[in-house]
């Protein structure tokens, strides 16, 4: 062992082993000394193994000046006492005899001081054994203390019980009405009665959630449609197999949906008083397995091989006709699509935002023309308003929207709203090569996210042009843009890609058309 050189180790401890001088051999018959060091720890080792060697170094010493002449005394008469005064020169003086006699004596001194020790070391661990003893019967009896309190307790509140008068029993429960032995489909229209909010898209979406639960529960009453019924519809869309769009089974976010559509109705019945609980109140579909979460598409940002292969594309230099925008030809139409692309890439708003967007713009102290989305509502910080940036302006965005509003039409307003457009711009990307299924018009405001974040704005700010909650406590306070944030944006906010081709003095040969 470093350092201590007499340490060894026997099993999981550590000894110390020293050979005993010769001189020290002749008065103890032991030719070395070995002694345990209570630890396996190499460090705590070697303090104590320095700590005997420097005792045993010590007492031999002593043994060495103070052994005792023992010419003249009697061998029986050698006593633990003489021992210190006992001189290595006077056993020279010895016959051999005369020498083992001392050896024996002193083995006789040693094994009465080991048998003293020993009885001491007994009584002390007697003593110890008793005060655990006492401990553990002191803490049994605290715990029986607390049972009898606690029973005590309890026969009370059982005599207290026993002494009151009898309750009165529990009034029967008013009849159901009529509408709970109806069968449930028959009060699909009054449902849709009592909610006028429900859009005709919504409406058909509710319908196929009743058509789906009517196939597998058939006609029950109301009343007896259970919270397993329910449940088992969620597993019976889960398990059943589709062939739609490529896929097998119907993804859970569908699921999702279908069961607010029931949760909506039951809840109405039983707001309405024709039953008494909602059975699909807490139902929830399997969750996904990881095969299938890692299995999904996740969208990306365009990269900027893809933003220029977009804006480069025939819709914005030049295409066949308006039915034909894919296809190379002489016209460039200024119109809603063209305008779709542009907000999305310098907005970073949602598709469904952008086709709810007024043309109406609002202007902040300053000057500073803002694009309304305060209509936004999908986050409880999505209603904003985002900057005109300076590339829009270039590009001519003041001039459509006044047009627009003047026409009495939304920015990019289409027959059908968002669904219009999330159809048409994807069959576009498809259209024009870019048809990697992770990149769709939306992927756009990850790209507008990035430029956010390249211009270097406080954090506060770009969650409020970007429609998103702040996690910070002072996200909360002063929620809306102010005119010296949005210049902010404005000055340090660029597109991701240039985008001077489109500027409105066009390349010769190209016709622009407003429509």
């Amino acid at each position: 062992m470093s350092g201590i050189p007499y340490i060894e180790r026997r099993r999981q401890k550590l000894y110390l082993r020293v050979r005993v001088p010769a001189d020290i051999t002749l008065l103890s018959g032991k030719k070395v000394f070995v002694k345990s060091l209570q630890t396996g720890d190499p460090r705590r080792a070697r303090g104590e193994a320095a700590r005997l060697l420097a005792g045993l170094h010590a007492g031999w010493q002593e043994v060495r000046r103070d052994v005792i002449r023992i010419a003249g005394k009697r061998l029986d008469e050698l006593t633990g006492d003489d021992i210190p005064t006992l001189r290595a020169s006077d056993l020279d003086e010895l016959t051999p005899e005369e020498k083992d006699a001392v050896l024996v004596r002193l083995d006789a001194l040693i094994a009465t001081e080991e048998l003293a020790v020993a009885r001491r070391e007994a009584e002390a661990a007697r003593v110890q054994a008793e005060a655990d003893q006492h401990r553990a019967v002191t803490a049994e009896i605290k715990r029986q203390r607390e049972r009898r309190e606690t029973l005590a307790l309890g026969r009370a509140l059982a005599l207290s019980l026993s002494r009151q008068q009898p309750a009165n029993p529990m009034p029967p429960a008013p009849p159901l009405p009529a509408e709970a032995r109806q069968p449930w489909p028959d009060l699909v229209e009054r449902f849709f009665t009592d909610r006028p909010s429900i859009g005709p898209s919504a409406r058909t979406s509710h319908q196929q959630a009743f058509r789906e639960l009517e196939a597998l529960i058939g006609r029950k009453a109301l009343v007896e449609v259970t919270k397993t019924e329910i449940k088992a519809f969620a597993d019976h869309l889960r398990d059943r197999p589709i062939n739609r769009a490529g896929k097998e089974r119907m993804a859970r976010t569908s699921i999702v949906k279908m069961l607010s559509h029931l949760k909506g109705f039951f809840g109405w019945a039983a707001g309405s008083g024709f039953i008494t609980i909602n059975p699909a109140d807490g139902v929830q579909p399997r969750t996904e397995t990881r095969e299938e979460r890692d299995g999904k598409d996740k969208r990306r940002e365009f990269t900027v091989a893809e933003l220029t292969m977009l804006f480069s594309s025939p819709l914005f230099t030049g295409c066949k006709s308006r039915s034909r925008r894919s296809e190379v030809g002489p016209h460039v139409y200024q119109d809603e699509r063209y305008w779709f692309w542009l907000l999305a890439l310098l907005t970073g708003a949602r598709p469904e935002e952008i086709a709810a967007l007024p043309s109406g713009l609002i202007e902040l102290e300053g000057g500073i023309a803002c694009l309304n989305f305060l209509h936004a509502t999908k986050t409880s910080a999505g209603a904003r308003l985002v900057p005109v940036l300076p590339e829009l302006r270039r590009l001519g965005l003041e001039q459509w929207a006044e047009e627009q509003y003047r026409r009495g039409r939304k920015m990019v307003e289409g027959p059908n709203g968002s669904k219009d457009w999330s159809k048409w711009t994807n069959r576009y990307l498809d259209d024009i090569g870019i048809d990697d299924p992770t990149v769709v018009a939306y992927s756009l405001r990850h790209n507008f996210r990035q430029q956010l974040r390249a211009a270097g704005l406080h954090p506060e700010i770009v969650d409020k042009v970007f429609g998103h909650e702040g996690e910070s406590v002072g996200a909360g306070y002063g929620r809306g843009l102010s005119p010296d944030e949005a210049r902010q944006v404005v000055e340090r906010v660029k597109s991701p890609i240039p985008l001077e081709h489109l500027y409105p003095l066009l390349p010769a040969g190209l016709r622009r058309r407003m429509p």
